[in-house]
């Protein structure tokens, strides 16, 4: 997933995924930050998860499979970036 958009005249711009990403960042407080920071899986996703992997180490996974663990890497990256965007915003703001 590309959080950036090159245009025709190559001046790199934030595209709309990383707007909309930094909007939601401006609306967490710091408790909200540190509650995705301790975000666990259930041990029945862990395992789900853990099977997915090992399957796609072993190039076993179907379609629909690799459908779900491609989405669940998008949906970590997306929340790992959310974060950090996150605290990004918190820490801007208690220094000002």
């Amino acid at each position: 997933m590309s959080y950036v958009a090159i245009m025709s005249d190559n001046v790199t711009t934030p595209g709309l995924d990383e707007s909309f990403l930094e909007a939601v960042a401006r609306c967490l407080d710091s408790q909200s930050v540190r509650a995705l920071g301790e975000m666990k899986l259930t041990e029945a996703e862990r395992m789900r998860l853990d099977t997915l992997a090992r399957k796609a180490n072993e190039g076993q996974l179907t379609e629909e499979e690799a459908r779900e663990y491609d989405r669940f890497i998008e949906l970590g990256d997306i929340v790992a970036t959310l974060r950090l965007k996150a605290e990004r915003q918190v820490d801007l703001a208690h220094t000002q």
